[in-house]
């Protein structure tokens, strides 16, 4: 089945589809081989096997419909405040928190591209790129410009719909496929970058998860990811608990729990667990660095959080304070390589 330049499969046995999609973009997708039915809603293929952590699939279809109904009413800024509005099970707080990080993320998405691709020492343009978890889609309209092609994959439906709005508001009209990373419906090596932004720690398998991304890219192909350090001594990117990774899960949980929101469902990495599953899954030339918070990003933040963006940054222009931001700073950026042959 292509949809919109790409060729998709069956993620269960990766089958040829067949099906239709109307004008209004709804329809369903069909794998003669397993006799499995995939869901096209609002233009988005539902493929699928199994569901966002935190909603099933019928619920997670409704909101995103509920989300639809709103695209057109005001602002990218406008619909994530609805969003959060029709979501009581996120505290005010966090509510708040994650808002400020999804306005803060187009400047943060163009950086996190221009360091990858400096890591990588390959910036050429043209060429494919996909990203895993793509979310409300910062990266992917910060690729367009870059990418000859750019395909967003999600496991959460409803986010999905919000990025239709952030992709509206680009001009910019991108495939965007709701899957899991696990069991990507791409039949045969069709991409020259994947990335995962914030991503690997949420993955129910991380392990078959790189599996499936080398499974999907071209020799030559380059791999980028960011995720938070599982050791880092600031605020924790999903409870704002600072020093948050060195708790237990059950500790965590119930803080969260009494603050009235949804433990996170996660497996935090270290720069030394990072790399060496990055290795593992048979990617070479692995790098490592510590990100830049950009100042279209660092706006978003109070006073107190800018000044410590500042110390952040100035420790890292020191030998000392790089090694320890190395062991203890709040994310962490990877690059590795698919070898030629491979």
């Amino acid at each position: 089945m292509n949809f919109k330049g790409i060729d998709l499969c069956c993620p269960h046995c990766r089958g040829e589809l067949d099906g239709q999609i109307d004008a209004a973009g709804e329809g369903a997708l069909h794998c003669p081989e397993c006799r499995r039915t995939y869901p096209v809603i609002l233009g988005i293929p539902d493929l699928r096997l199994f569901p966002d952590p935190y909603i099933d699939f019928e619920a997670d279809r409704a909101k995103g419909r509920k989300v639809a109904a709103h695209l057109h009413d005001g602002s990218f800024a406008d619909l994530v405040s609805y969003y959060y509005s029709i979501t009581p099970v996120v505290p005010p707080h966090h509510a708040r928190q994650y808002t400020r990080g999804l306005l803060a993320a187009a400047a943060r998405a163009e950086a996190e591209l221009a360091a990858w691709e400096k890591m990588a020492g390959d910036n050429r343009t043209g060429g494919s790129l996909l990203e895993i978890g793509c979310g409300t889609g910062p990266l992917l309209v910060a690729a367009a410009g870059r990418y000859d092609q750019v395909v967003g994959v999600d496991i959460a439906f409803r986010w999905l719909v919000v990025a239709k709005k952030r992709l509206m508001e680009a001009g910019l009209d991108l495939p965007l496929i709701c899957a899991c990373a696990e069991a990507l419906p791409f039949a045969a090596p069709a991409f020259d970058r994947v990335a995962a932004d914030s991503v690997l720690e949420h993955l129910h398998d991380q392990r078959q998860a790189l599996a499936e991304i080398r499974r999907v890219m071209r020799p030559g192909g380059w791999f980028f990811a960011l995720t938070p350090n599982r050791y880092s001594l600031g605020p924790d990117p999903h409870t704002g608990i600072w020093a948050g990774g060195y708790l237990p899960d059950r500790w965590t949980a119930a803080i969260v729990r009494r603050q009235g929101g949804i433990p996170p469902r996660r497996r935090l990495l270290s720069t030394r667990g990072l790399a060496r599953l990055v290795r593992e899954a048979g990617f070479t030339r692995v790098r490592i660095q510590l990100p830049d918070v950009p100042e279209g990003q660092r706006a978003h933040f109070g006073p107190a959080m800018r000044r410590l963006i500042d110390g952040y940054h100035l420790a890292k222009r020191l030998p000392a304070g790089r090694q320890i931001l190395g062991l203890v700073g709040p994310l962490l950026q990877v690059v590795a390589m698919l070898e030629i042959g491979d």
